[in-house]
């Protein structure tokens, strides 16, 4: 003879089958965590030059604009003392005026991204462009080295300046790399206009006084 089955055992399976189902539903839809936060400012300064993507993808998740214009007041600090430049009045004024550009340029790169509909945090674009100026602290080492080397040394230390700006910008508005191409570049260009109208301004205001 055939057992019948006992109703109540019935429902219980049909009870643990929907539970289980609920559950792995609940797993499916659960958002992916950010990626760690790697802490400390050398961390970050190491993750930026060696192993970017990653880098890049933590610092969008864990931003910090006072970070980023700490890189910004580094790379400019040391570019004003590779020009023999130690006085500490130009060292300031260099380190005011890299910081204008990074907020002229990180504004002008927003709303060009909002022009293609990508709507960004400000304070996450400051730290990407911010960090991604690192590169540029080699140009240093690029220009001591002898003449046959020194010239592609320096474009190469371009090149990776310009590379990790677009790929920054790229983890922030969280396109492809190769579609940044098409904001970045405007960006810079309009950073360096402004910049020059502005000290065209400064130099007529103090001819006038």
């Amino acid at each position: 003879m055939n057992a019948t089955p006992n109703p109540e055992d019935i429902n219980a399976i049909a009870t643990d089958n929907m539970v289980d189902s609920n559950t792995s539903n609940a797993e499916s839809i659960t958002p992916p965590k950010p990626p760690h936060n790697l802490g400390t400012l050398l961390d970050r300064l190491y993750g930026t030059l060696f192993l970017p993507q990653v880098t890049f993808e933590q610092l969008k998740a864990y931003p910090s604009v006072a970070q980023g214009a700490i890189v910004i007041a580094l790379v400019n600090s040391l570019e004003t003392i590779r020009l023999d430049q130690l006085s500490l009045f130009r060292i300031v004024g260099s380190v005011i005026s890299g910081l204008i550009g990074w907020l002229f340029f990180t504004f002008l790169l927003k709303q060009l991204a909002e022009v293609f509909q990508k709507n960004v945090q400000l304070v996450e674009l400051l730290t990407l462009t911010g960090f991604a100026s690192l590169p540029w602290i080699f140009m240093a080492p690029a220009l001591s080295l002898p003449p046959q080397s020194r010239f592609l040394a320096a474009i190469a230390v371009i090149i990776w300046f310009i590379v990790w700006q677009i790929w920054g910008a790229s983890v922030v508005l969280g396109i492809k790399i190769w579609k940044t191409l098409a904001i970045v570049p405007l960006a810079i260009s309009g950073g360096v206009v402004a910049l020059i109208w502005l000290g065209n301004a400064i130099k007529l205001l103090i001819s006038i006084a």
